[in-house]
């Protein structure tokens, strides 16, 4: 399919551009902008920042579709603009919106009457109302995007939420010829509706993860094996296949973090009860340090520490509050890492790059597996044995079925004791 529709985005972060490649994958002609010249040179060299399965080959097929540019009247071409730029957060997820609201400031004295403007950057309730132009041609999309799946979800969702001035009005032809092609049902509800409709979807998410959190915690007191119990719970229709019930290691990436922050805020501004928010906040907390605790039950000043993943989940270079990195800044010992993405950090501590598993795991006494990438799950126990490893942290319990075969190697996965 293609169409004579031109479809822009503002901000190529992972958002703008996971979205834009998967617009022009469609069928629709993009121009892309950022106000980052540097940025915009990179694509136009075909330089892609961010590790997404798909993306890289998804890009290069539909270079030809796409104007990279930082000049903003390119942008007025277009027939649907959208807002795509991720929603910078700090170390406890607040919203720094700043860059945002520049975009939209550049774009309401200029839009022309007939162009429609999309928000699809994460904001808060009561953000689109308040953006001064025609609320006829203004619509708030929710994105579900995730780290690792980017391209997929953006391709293949399974529907597309949409927030308007008034619910009950029709969706324009341009937007709604776009979003036909998604093949998805769409759910339409009124701007304030659309934009809690994402908080929503990330808060039900966190109490799946802080549940199984709080309940594998206690099966490591009393003797159970929350990997077994995982398994009769998705048999439950009430729960399902699908749900999250591996126990995490604290928050981690931004998006969770961030809108469970502005839930927590928007109830203490409206005088709710906001505990069970504070709880999931405690409970992330807590978990953070479970392997810390570990480690330092253990820890001999002169024992090397191995940790191999340094991003917060696999398939993805984001490491924005990964277990690893707090690890590392909580961690005195000397660290050797190895990740299959990330081959250098600025940070204060100084750490040693690993070419590979074995290099990374040879001349070391505590082993930790943050980051469940499948290739950790072929490491050789054979080559662990025959180690220096005296201890095996393995959160994901990626090495779970053969914890039996590290004999006199002290295994910890969480949700077993």
């Amino acid at each position: 399919m293609s169409s004579k529709l031109k479809i822009g985005f503002m901000g190529m972060s992972h958002l703008g551009i996971c979205t834009s490649v998967a617009t022009a994958e469609k069928g629709f002609k993009i121009i892309a902008f950022d106000k980052n010249k540097n940025k915009i040179n990179e694509l136009n060299n075909k330089k892609i920042n961010i590790n997404e399965p798909n993306l890289n080959k998804l890009f290069a097929k539909n270079f030809s579709k796409f104007n990279f540019t930082y000049n903003l009247s390119d942008l007025f071409l277009c027939d649907i603009i959208y807002i795509s730029n991720d929603v910078a957060t700090n170390i406890k997820g607040k919203s720094n919106l700043k860059d945002v609201l520049q975009y939209i400031k550049m774009i309401e004295k200029n839009i022309d009457t007939k162009t429609i403007l999309v928000i699809l950057s994460q904001v808060i309730p009561g953000f689109s109302r308040q953006i001064k132009i025609n609320k006829n041609n203004l619509y708030y999309q929710v994105e579900t995007l995730i780290f690792g799946q980017a391209m997929n979800r953006a391709l293949y969702p399974e529907r597309i939420i949409v927030g308007l001035n008034d619910k009950v009005s029709k969706i324009q032809s341009p937007y709604r010829e776009l979003l036909k092609q998604f093949n998805c049902p769409i759910v339409k509800m009124n701007y304030e509706s659309a934009e809690l409709s994402k908080l929503s979807i990330n808060m039900f998410l966190i109490s799946s993860i802080t549940t199984s959190n709080v309940l594998a915690s206690l099966c490591e007191k009393i003797g159970c094996d929350w990997n077994d119990i995982i398994k009769a719970l998705k048999l439950d229709k009430r729960i399902g296949k699908y749900a999250y019930l591996k126990p995490s290691l604290g928050l981690a990436g931004g998006n969770l973090e961030r809108d469970l922050f502005n839930i927590n805020e928007l109830l203490k501004i409206n005088k709710l009860d906001h505990n069970i928010t504070n709880s999931f906040i405690d409970n992330s907390n807590k978990q953070k340090k479970w392997a810390l605790k570990i480690i330092n039950s253990f820890i001999n000043k002169n024992y090397t520490i191995s940790i191999l993943g340094l991003t917060y989940k696999e398939n993805t270079n984001a490491i924005k509050n990964s277990q690893a990195i707090f690890l590392i800044n909580n961690i005195k010992n000397k660290i050797k890492v190895y990740d299959p993405i990330i081959k250098s950090l600025t940070l204060k501590k100084k750490i040693f790059f690993c070419k590979n598993i074995q290099d990374c795991i040879s001349s070391s006494d505590i082993l930790i597996i943050a980051t469940p990438w499948n290739q950790f799950k072929r490491i050789s126990i054979n080559k662990i044995m025959k180690s220096n490893i005296k201890v095996v942290i393995d959160p994901h319990g990626l090495l779970y079925s053969k914890k039996k075969l590290m004999k006199k190697i002290e295994y910890f996965t969480v949700g077993n004791s």
